[in-house]
C-alpha cells in the first residue's frame, strides 16, 4: 500500500501534455459540477467554478478540467467529503499552497477515466478568502 508521500510523488511524476482546445470541456465541467452538487453535503459547498486553461475558449491546455469548489470548512471537507469522493475512486491529497507543509492548505482531488486511468478533472476545494495573505 502506498504512503501518502509515495502517492503524491507518483501523481506529480505523471506526464500531462498540452492539447488543442476541446469544445467539450465546458460540458465536462457542467457534468462534473452537477455530480458534485448531487453527492456532496450541501451545507459544505458554497459554489463551484470552472477555472484554469480549459475554461478559456480557444486556448490550448492540459486536457484536465480544473474545478474550484468553495467550501464552508476545510476541516469538515477532510472529514466528510474526502472519504465520500475517495470511495468513488477519486485520488485525494491535502496540500499546502506554499512550501512543504505551510498554510494555507487546500483539498485536491483527481478524477480519472475508469477505462484508461487518465486524469479528467482536478478538483480544488478551498475556503472563502483562500490565498489572501
Amino acid at each position: 500500500m502506498e504512503t501518502p508521500e509515495q502517492k503524491l510523488r507518483r501523481v506529480l511524476a505523471e506526464a500531462v501534455g498540452v492539447v488543442s482546445y476541446d469544445p467539450r470541456w465546458p460540458d465536462r465541467f457542467r457534468a462534473e459540477a452537477d455530480h458534485l452538487r448531487a453527492c456532496l453535503p450541501a451545507d459544505l459547498v458554497v459554489r463551484i467554478e470552472h477555472f484554469g486553461s480549459t475554461a478559456v475558449p480557444g486556448l490550448a491546455a492540459k486536457p484536465v478540467v480544473d474545478i474550484l469548489v468553495e467550501v464552508t470548512s476545510l476541516a469538515e471537507t477532510r472529514r466528510r467529503i474526502a472519504p465520500l469522493l475517495e470511495a468513488q475512486g477519486y485520488d485525494y491529497f491535502w496540500r499546502p499552497t506554499h512550501g512543504d507543509d505551510e498554510p494555507p492548505f487546500y483539498a485536491w482531488f483527481i478524477k480519472r477515466d475508469p477505462s484508461t486511468g487518465e486524469r479528467t478533472h482536478h478538483i480544488h476545494m478551498v475556503e472563502a478568502g483562500f490565498g489572501e495573505h
